[in-house]
């Protein structure tokens, strides 16, 4: 029966070529049906390249930054670090009113809206109209580990990713239309079933990296070790072990560590470090695709002048516990400096231009490598670190892949770190560097300062030591009042207003 189910696609019909680098140009919002989308091979790459630009345009058709950086903004905050996006993610005094929850949830569902339109265009595609059985897997297999990363933020982020109970995410499958969505959510087991199997495709069936703009086998399985660190229940820390040293051991030559950490940030997508990040073509507004991102990190900053050219009085966009760390790392140079804010006079704030760039307010930096880093090289050593931590592995042991990772750059150098006296001092060890190297990046610090621990609680309290006591239902964000006013089905978060 044709179905007549209508979606918002950010949809690029490739004239003449599928093309694989030409995917996030800005596209008109008509709506498709399904079968008219995707009937040959080129509509099928066309639905995927589709897919990729809904990172940018969500379940609209213009850039927004709703999956770019601000979100990991906002948990860098949570954990005490950042001081852009404001006190209310610092005291997790969150209201389920607050637009910006509405408006993640809204775009990332279109995320989520726009892997199943792939799945399901592929899916339903005859296997002869693929140049190979094998390339039909791997398309289905690309989409399927994009909608898992997508799940697996609205689970991190809206539900307790943390606890078996029934607070997971609200799992679709199918298009969204009227029809379907009243819908309550699954529970936190089954999220995680789903999301796994998800993975477990890309894994089985993506090819290796060759590229930061596309999803890759490699990414499948950082993604599954992730999940499974976050998670930590029983057998998790074993497993993902074994997975990020299989990533370490057999990735192809070309996924390594850039030795120039600042050319590594001038190189963004384009750098081999990094194993996958949002990508915008040329003139496609990348400046304005990463407005709040970039805007809130540059403004959070220490304004210029003429007495702090040279000697920024102190770093405004962090908490002191964190200012302090990073004062005296060697990465600071590579990582901060001066970035223009909009404005017609081009103010300076001394700030994170590893993420800010050089700032928006030259037309010639508007085509700047603004960015957002999914998920970065050295990632996987500070993985390895905490995961042989907590599989007991010796303190050496332990501390010896962060080492590798430093030892790997020569712009700036890092030293190696001594060998802890004691386990606590490991993990306080591998939280630092946590913080140091991803901060602001994708929300990683976030969820190490809640599963790291220090004096026998959570080492959130070392940044935040004026916050005495976190209730655990604060560790993910409430769902939107927006959602939970139409859709009577589904549970509402508790420990919030709706």
């Amino acid at each position: 029966m044709k179905k007549s189910i209508f979606i918002f696609l950010a949809f690029l019909v490739v004239a003449g070529t599928t093309s694989c680098d030409k995917f996030l140009s800005l596209t008109p919002p008509h709506k498709l049906v399904v079968e008219n989308a995707v009937t040959d091979y080129d509509g099928a790459v066309s639905v995927i390249n589709g897919m990729y630009a809904s990172l940018s345009t969500g379940s609209g058709s213009y850039i927004r930054d709703y999956f770019g950086g601000s979100p990991f903004v906002y948990l860098s905050n949570q954990a005490g670090i950042a001081k852009a996006g404001g006190v209310t993610y610092y005291n997790m005094s969150y209201q389920s009113t607050h637009s910006t929850f509405s408006n993640y949830w809204q775009h990332w569902y279109g995320c989520v809206n726009s892997a199943n339109a792939a799945i399901i265009g592929i899916t339903g595609l005859a296997d002869n109209k693929f140049p190979s059985p094998e390339r039909k897997q791997e398309m289905l297999a690309e989409a399927r580990t994009f909608r898992a990363w997508v799940y697996s933020h609205l689970l991190w982020c809206f539900s307790h990713y943390w606890a078996d109970d029934e607070y997971g995410v609200l799992w679709r499958e199918d298009i969204a239309d009227f029809n379907n969505i009243f819908a309550d959510r699954i529970g936190v087991k089954e999220s995680y079933e789903n999301i796994l199997a998800d993975v477990d495709a890309g894994i089985a069936s993506l090819p290796n990296y060759t590229s930061a703009k596309r999803l890759s086998k490699q990414m499948a399985q950082a993604l599954k070790a992730k999940l499974l660190l976050n998670r930590g229940w029983e057998g998790d820390y074993t497993a993902a072990l074994s997975i990020v040293d299989e990533i370490l051991a057999t990735s192809p030559a070309s996924l390594k560590m850039d030795p120039d950490m600042k050319q590594m940030y001038v190189d963004a997508w384009d750098s081999k470090e990094v194993l996958w990040a949002r990508y915008m073509e040329d003139n496609a507004g990348r400046a304005y695709g990463e407005g709040t991102y970039s805007q809130i990190i540059i403004q959070a900053g220490d304004r210029w002048s003429a007495e702090t050219e040279n000697n920024p009085s102190s770093l405004a966009s962090f908490y002191p516990q964190f200012d302090t760390w990073l004062n005296s790392d060697p990465r600071f140079d590579q990582t901060m400096g001066w970035a223009r804010a909009i404005s017609a006079t081009g103010i300076l704030y001394f700030c994170p231009t590893k993420l800010a760039r050089q700032g928006r307010a030259s037309t010639d930096l508007m085509n700047d490598k603004f960015t957002t880093y999914y998920f970065r090289y050295p990632e996987l050593y500070l993985m390895q670190a905490e995961l042989r931590a907590r599989t007991n592995k010796s303190l050496g042991e332990s501390i010896a892949p962060i080492n590798t990772m430093r030892a790997q750059r020569t712009n700036p150098v890092l030293d190696p770190l001594p060998v802890p006296a004691s386990r606590e001092e490991l993990m306080e060890l591998i939280f630092k560097e946590y913080c140091l190297e991803l901060y602001m990046e994708n929300g990683s610090e976030w969820f190490a300062s809640l599963r790291i621990k220090k004096n026998n609680q959570p080492i959130i309290y070392l940044l935040k030591p004026d916050v005495q006591i976190i209730d655990e239902n604060l560790y993910c964000w409430p769902i939107p009042s927006t959602e939970t006013s139409t859709n009577s089905k589904i549970k509402p978060n508790p420990g919030y207003d709706n």
